[in-house]
Formats: C-alpha cells, sequence, structure tokens
C-alpha cells in the first residue's frame, strides 16, 4: 500500500528545500558537475533489485529497462558536462569604457528555487524520480521535490534513496532532494499551490499538465509549469514518396505505432496520404502487418482501462473503417493494437479523431488532394513532433503544407518515424500547446537545464564578492560575451 505524505510533513520538506536553495545559489557549476556525477555512478551501481522491481510494476521488459537505465546514467552525465562547461551560465560582462558614463554590468543565470517534479508512468527511471527533469532542476542549482508516480512508487522509492545518499556523501543540505509519494490528486495540488514552490515540472496526460498549469497561474506569485501532455504526431505522407515505397512506409510505421505497446509520447498516431494507388497498398501491408503485433500488458490497469475506453470513443464515431487489428483474447491489460481508416473531411470536421489514444492505435486519414492535406495541417494543434515522409521533389511541390506543419511541432522530421528521442543538445522535445505548456523549451537534452534558471545582473560589484563565473580572472574558463564579443579568456582590468 502507497503511504500518502501528510502535508505537514511536505510542509517541512519544503520549508529544508528553501533553505537548501540559499546553499545551492552558491555553489559553482563545477560543484554542481560533481554531484550529478556522484549520482549517475550511484545509479549505476544499483544491483538487479532496480530492474526486477521496476519490471514487476510497471511490466517493462527486462532489456528496455537497463537500455533506460543506461539513457538516465547518460541523462545525468551529459546535463553535468553542459552545466560545467558554462553553457546556461550565459555570463555576459560589459565594462566601463574610457571617457564614457558607462557601470560595471555581470550577468548570468542563475536557480528558480525549490522544483516540484512528477514523475511519469511510462519512464520509470529516464522520465521519473531520477529523470531529466531532475537532474536538470539541480543542474540550474535548484532543489528538487518529487511527487513519485503511483504506479511504480517502489521503484521510485529505490531511486530517491540513491539520491538521498550522494547528498549525505557530499554533506549537503537534506532539502537538496525530498521524495513524497501518495495516490491522491490533493498531493499534487498542495505541492504547487504552496507559495514557496517557483517552478513544476511534468510529463503525463492533457488533463493532469493543465490542471497543475492552472493551479499555478491561479497563485497569488503565478510560477512556469513545465508540462509535457502528449501528442498525435502525424505524418504527412507525400505521392512520390507514398507510391515508391508504400510498404516500406507501412512497416516502418506499424512498428513505431506498436513500440513499447504504443507507449511514448511521440507514438505517430495519424497518418495522412492521398488516396490512390500508394494509399491502397499501404493499408494492405497494415492489414498483414497488424496481426502479427505481439499484445503485451500494458503499464498498468488504469492506462490499460483508459486505452480501451478511448480506442472505443473514436471508433463509435461515424466515417470510421477498422484497417486491421489484432483479435487475441485479452489477458490481464494487453495493449491490442489497431488502426482504422477516416476521410479528411470527417477528421477535418470531428475534433475526436485529432485526440490522443495512449496507446497502439493509430488512424490513417484520407484526402482527395492537397488542399485537404493542407487544411488539416492548418487546423491541427500543437505537437511534439510531426513526420514528413516525402522525396526530395515531394518537398519542392508541398511547401505550403510543410510550412504550414512547422507551425505545429517541435521537431519535424524528413523520413523515418518519431519514436526515439536522442538526449542530445539539438534535441527539442517539447512543442506547441497543447503538446507542452511552453514550446521554448525542452525536456530533453542538456538544454532542459534552461527551464529553471533566470538571470540576475550584478553592478559595480568588486570583483571578490561576484560569483566564480563573473570574475575577472575566469576561473573556470567557461566562454564569456564580454563587451559584445565571445571571450574564453581572463580579463585585463
Amino acid at each position: 500500500m502507497i503511504k500518502e505524505t501528510s502535508f505537514q510533513s511536505i510542509d517541512q520538506r519544503i520549508l529544508l528545500a528553501t533553505e537548501a536553495f540559499q546553499f545551492l545559489k552558491n555553489t559553482t557549476i563545477k560543484d554542481r558537475e560533481a554531484f550529478m556525477n556522484a549520482v549517475a555512478d550511484k545509479i549505476e551501481a544499483l544491483n538487479e533489485v532496480l530492474l526486477t522491481t521496476a519490471h514487476a510494476e510497471t511490466s517493462l521488459p527486462l532489456a528496455r529497462l537497463t537500455g533506460e537505465k543506461a539513457r538516465t546514467i547518460g541523462q545525468w552525465r551529459s546535463y553535468a558536462k553542459a552545466v560545467a562547461k558554462g553553457v546556461y551560465t550565459e555570463a555576459r560582462i560589459d565594462l566601463p569604457q574610457p571617457n564614457q558614463i558607462k557601470a560595471d554590468l555581470r550577468k548570468y543565470n542563475i536557480g528558480l528555487g525549490p522544483v516540484v517534479v512528477f514523475g511519469a508512468s511510462n519512464f520509470p527511471f529516464a522520465f521519473s524520480t531520477a529523470g531529466g527533469d531532475t537532474a536538470s532542476a539541480i543542474g540550474a542549482g535548484c532543489p528538487v521535490i518529487v511527487k513519485a508516480h503511483p504506479a511504480h512508487s517502489e521503484t521510485s522509492q529505490i531511486m530517491a534513496d540513491a539520491i538521498t545518499e550522494v547528498v549525505k556523501e557530499f554533506g549537503w543540505p537534506e532539502g537538496v532532494f525530498s521524495h513524497v509519494t501518495g495516490k491522491s490528486n490533493d498531493t499534487g495540488i498542495y505541492l504547487v499551490q504552496h507559495k514557496e514552490i517557483k517552478a513544476v515540472a511534468f510529463t503525463g496526460s492533457f488533463v493532469g499538465g493543465k490542471a497543475l498549469f492552472d493551479l499555478a497561474n491561479q497563485r497569488e506569485e503565478p510560477i512556469p509549469v513545465f508540462a509535457e501532455m502528449g501528442s498525435i504526431n502525424p505524418v504527412f505522407a507525400f505521392q512520390n514518396q507514398l507510391n515508391s515505397k508504400a510498404e516500406e512506409l507501412a512497416k516502418e510505421y506499424v512498428a513505431s505505432l506498436t513500440l513499447g505497446v504504443g507507449q511514448f509520447c511521440t507514438n505517430p498516431g495519424v497518418f495522412i496520404a492521398q488516396n490512390g494507388s500508394g494509399f491502397e497498398r499501404f493499408k494492405v501491408t497494415l492489414q498483414s502487418e497488424i496481426p502479427n503485433i505481439t499484445s503485451v500488458n500494458m503499464l498498468h490497469k488504469g492506462i490499460f482501462e483508459s486505452f480501451e475506453n478511448n480506442k472505443k470513443r473514436v471508433c463509435s464515431q461515424s466515417d470510421i473503417a477498422v484497417v486491421s487489428e489484432v483479435n487475441n483474447d485479452i489477458n490481464r491489460w494487453e495493449g491490442r493494437a489497431m488502426v482504422i481508416e477516416t476521410t479528411a473531411a470527417s477528421f477535418i470536421k470531428n475534433k475526436i479523431l485529432s485526440e490522443e489514444v495512449f496507446g497502439p492505435f493509430g488512424i490513417i486519414v484520407k484526402c482527395e488532394n492537397k488542399e485537404e492535406m493542407l487544411q488539416i495541417a492548418k487546423q491541427l494543434n500543437g505537437q511534439l513532433t510531426a513526420t514528413i515522409a516525402a522525396t526530395n521533389e515531394d518537398v519542392r511541390e508541398n511547401t505550403d503544407i510543410i510550412n504550414a506543419v512547422k507551425d505545429k511541432c517541435g521537431r519535424l522530421l524528413f523520413n523515418g518515424m518519431p519514436t526515439g528521442v536522442e538526449v542530445v543538445y539539438a534535441m527539442q522535445h517539447g512543442g506547441p500547446y497543447p503538446s507542452t505548456t511552453d514550446a521554448r523549451f525542452t525536456s530533453v537534452g542538456p538544454d532542459a537545464v534552461k527551464r529553471f534558471l533566470r538571470p540576475i545582473a550584478f553592478q559595480n560589484w568588486p570583483d571578490e564578492f561576484l560569483p566564480e563565473e563573473l570574475k575577472n580572472e575566469n576561473p573556470f574558463q567557461i566562454s564569456r560575451i564580454v563587451d559584445g564579443e565571445a571571450n574564453l579568456g581572463s580579463l585585463k582590468i
């Protein structure tokens, strides 16, 4: 049974976090690099108990969990490296000039303050307790209070204990990291509304993310909520590519759609193309591929029930035809793959068809002409990703559609499928609303650190009292903009 952390205990943890923030904002980028690498080492040293516990709680296969553990370790180390390089310090120095009345101005970024992180159900390591949100917030110099996801509470506790051990080993204040548990929504509401919390990170449903966003903006002091809330990740397939590679496209689409039982936020839920021989060949291949998909358990009963209910709701709409589905008997809460078809006219008219069905469920949309494809592109909601399945000639012939799609996504793919998110600087895992609450930021890659920072400028301060990152000698040899020019060296004053 999951223990509910009391509000009194939460108050105490937030008090410790506010005290820890005073400590963290005076740590250097090198201090935080060392801490983050120590967390990575601690997670790497966790034995098979972590994997077997996560497997028992989520039904995710051990191979997938092993890979996700490695990704989580990599996140801590890559974010630590970026922090240490001063990438997010963004140090700016403008020096007084001879014969001018001008101040000595120096600016850099510091943490916002205590951050609440909500663990995600579909990534028990990489997007949960010790995931990228926690790593990036600590990298920014912010204490973290994690609200554990109830679907993998024991896994969450193992990860929390690992981070807590590092806090103790470094002799840092207890409030640098806290872990709260509970199934009640009241716990999350209380955390977000607490006056000392300065930011929130969330990965999950639109309903959950939007509720937290609204709560945060109703506070006396509104705070940012960085919520990643899902996406249908449309694939726009153009004629030349579809006609030449219909069968290959169909196989790629099925593989991406059903990967991990469709439980990825980059699952390509909608395939949009013009009617014709290529479209029909695409459908025929789907009909042969889908029945061969092995159904396995979804993450937990709640996700399975939501998948089944949403699937039934969409299939009950008018102008819907089942293209192919898995027909095996349901065992426990297996997610059975299904692809349906509708017309562009119905997709444009019926907003229900544009809503995410989290799981192995896809809609192929048959357009009669390019004008219908353009209309769909223009009316789409914001997406994490969009894919252009095209030849170079297709791109030249459809710039209006592609330009419309650019306005609707955070990551635009040229061929390939969107599942698989690289943890690198150039990754953008975030998009226009409602896929996220702030399209300017990413929750994957070192740039995730930027979410939890704010600038502060120092005017005419003696060098000895400045932060290390702004001192004349530039002790960490970070890149700084000095009088408008990039500068790696020390200042000769």
